[in-house]
């Protein structure tokens, strides 16, 4: 009778770590999927300044060492954008930006970045365009 007991329960174990097992790959693959496409507008400010909320000064030798820049938004909620360049990202430092693109935890994945200009009476232009990239290389 007792070794009935001790294998059930290591049955009862092995099915628990199993169930524990799967339910946790579903999340993590649920994770990885695409996440939503979304249309964010905010500033982009160097990635240490805003994680560890210094004021930073628009200036080429700040710009110069900064590592990475994220989104800033105007709530101050910020994210990164992995498949950015750091010079593209730099080019538009502390300017504000329209940024269309795919929203998956803290990243940003861009799909177009759009220069608000404030200072010609609100024109936008489109600065960077993944899909224009795409055409460059079928065209090669």
């Amino acid at each position: 009778m007792k070794s009935l007991a001790r294998n059930g329960s290591k049955v009862l174990w092995v099915v628990l770590f199993a169930s524990i097992t799967v339910q946790a790959a579903g999340q993590a693959l649920g994770q990885t999927t695409a996440g939503e496409k979304v249309k964010l507008v905010g500033e982009i400010r160097g990635a240490k300044c805003t994680h560890y909320q210094v004021e930073c000064f628009n200036d080429d030798n700040h710009i110069a060492l900064e590592p990475d820049f994220v989104l800033v938004l105007p709530d101050g909620e910020y994210y990164f954008m992995p498949n950015l360049s750091r010079g593209i990202k730099a080019r538009h430092a502390y300017k504000t930006v329209r940024i269309h693109g795919e929203l998956r935890r803290q990243e940003l994945w861009v799909d177009r970045l759009v220069d608000v200009d404030k200072k010609k009476g609100g024109r936008s232009k489109t600065t960077w365009d993944w899909s224009a990239r795409e055409d460059f290389w079928e065209s090669r």
